[in-house]
């Protein structure tokens, strides 16, 4: 007995690590579990070691050392204003409505006459043939200035179709501007919310490396002091060496969406962008209490993809339509005030007005303006088909939108709980260990357990916000105000 109690105290004096288990196990029998858990907690470096704020700055500057980089603190709000402004799709699709514009405007002008300043002089000299029978010989040097008006109305009446064409076109060109700037703010911040997303897992992947590793030291410390087993030890370092790999995976992974999100937003691809939150809340955008045959409705007139097409059916139409002014009589005005004349003889004085009425019975004898229109048709059908066919896609993708913000909803209920269990349950398990109830094997699946809530939790919350912005694109009503309702700005 004496040998034993000697062998204690020797223990106590040369490895302080024993003396603090034998305390642990001493107080887990004289005080509240719920004390046990906050004691429990604050042997490994976790959550509960440092506030959020010093423990994110912490954090950041670690993972950017590790990258080698430095990071631009942005939020939701400044990338999807930047993308807008900067984004190279919006600017491609902002010319090409650019250039519709200016064709619609140059349809409207074609009514307008052509006047224009002809002059002409030549030097004739030699024999000529009078009446292309007597030969004559002359040397004369002969000149024209004249200025002509020439309108040719309204051109078959193609006029007006050309003018629905162009109009039609500018209406399809800017529904397709419209478009290309929601699909913008939507891919920003989808790829703004993955970027965040592998932001608070590097977060709870690094938190997992401190707990490994003081979980390492601390079973190194039991086997040297007799108390725990080389399998602990072993087992230890290879839950920390797994834990790197995953957090180094991770860590790579943010710097490609950085990558993205710098390119969707029209910055520099190499600028690591890096979200200033430091946690994810659940954000209500559109109230999944709407029936779902209203929300369909809402994007039959919301959606510019929608008027785009719808647009595209009228271009074509027009273009069908046009190809009845092959019957058309073609009725045009030409006048010519000037002087014609000689060097020799002078000018004189010349005005000339021409109406031209031409009628005609189609191109090719009626046949190729039948031809031509039947194949005009079935491109109206096609373009038709295609609307509704576009319309069915959209009803499926708002379902889809709405179902998922539905399901994530409810998981991230479900993540919460898990974390909150998870978290105990990895501190009864600490407890119990030390107490010689429970193995470290035990410890090693609650911390696993624990780590997988808390990835849970991040990636049901992403899914959630990522559902509701894209439920609000499928209806629509994508817009900077609509995604920025009770969003909280970084001050």
């Amino acid at each position: 007995m004496r040998i034993i109690i000697l062998f204690i105290i020797i223990l106590f004096c040369v490895n302080p690590v024993f003396a603090e288990i034998v305390d642990y196990i001493d107080m887990y029998a004289t005080t509240s579990q719920s004390d046990v858990y906050k004691t429990f907690s604050s042997i490994f470096k976790g959550s509960a070691s440092v506030p959020n704020e010093e423990k994110q700055i912490l954090i950041d500057k670690e993972v950017a050392s590790e990258l080698g980089t430095n990071f631009i603190y942005t939020d939701l709000v400044e990338c999807v204003n930047t993308a807008l402004g900067e984004n190279f799709d919006i600017k491609i699709q902002r010319e090409i409505k650019n250039e519709a514009f200016w064709l619609y405007r140059n349809s409207l002008y074609k009514l307008l006459p052509n006047i224009y300043y002809d002059f002409n002089i030549s030097n004739l000299g030699g024999t000529f043939l009078v009446g292309g029978i007597l030969p004559t010989t002359i040397h004369e040097v002969p000149i024209q200035s004249l200025f002509v008006f020439d309108w040719s109305t309204i051109d078959q009446g193609r006029y007006f179709f050309q003018r629905a064409i162009s109009k039609n076109n500018l209406k399809m060109k800017n529904a397709n501007l419209e478009y290309s700037r929601e699909e913008i703010i939507l891919n920003t911040a989808l790829t703004y919310y993955d970027t965040l997303q592998k932001k608070l897992e590097i977060e709870v992947q690094k938190i997992n490396l401190y707990d490994r590793l003081e979980q390492l030291k601390y079973t190194t410390a039991r086997f040297d002091s007799g108390l725990g087993t080389l399998y602990d030890v072993k087992r230890a370092e290879a839950e920390l060496a797994g834990a790197e790999q995953i957090y180094n995976q991770t860590v790579n992974s943010l710097r490609l969406y950085q990558a993205a999100l710098a390119n969707i937003i029209g910055v520099e691809v190499l600028d690591a962008l890096y979200p200033y939150e430091i946690d994810v809340v659940e954000r209500n955008l559109i109230d999944t209490s709407y029936d779902l045959q209203a929300l369909y409705e809402q994007s039959l007139t919301s959606r510019q993809d929608i008027l785009a097409k719808k647009a595209e059916v009228e271009l074509y139409r027009a273009k069908r339509s046009m190809n009845y002014s092959d019957i058309i009589p073609a009725v045009s005005v030409s006048y010519q005030n000037g002087y014609v004349g000689t060097k020799r003889l002078g000018l004189y004085a010349n005005n000339r007005i021409t109406l031209d009425v031409r009628a005609y019975v189609g191109k090719n004898v009626l046949m190729g303006t039948i031809t031509q229109l039947k194949a005009d048709s079935a491109v109206v059908k096609q373009k038709k088909l295609e609307l509704i066919n576009l319309k069915r896609d959209i009803k499926e993708k708002i379902i889809n939108a709405y179902y998922n913000s539905e399901n994530a909803l409810k998981k991230i209920e479900a993540a919460k709980r898990e974390v909150e269990a998870a978290d105990i349950s990895l501190n009864l398990s600490l407890a119990s260990m030390k107490a010689g109830q429970a193995t470290f094997i035990d410890v090693i699946e609650s911390q696993n357990i624990k780590v997988q809530a808390n990835l849970n939790l991040i990636s049901n919350m992403i899914e959630y916000n990522k559902a509701q912005v894209k439920l609000l694109f499928e209806v629509g009503l994508l817009s900077p105000k609509n995604l920025f309702k009770d969003y909280k700005r970084r001050i």
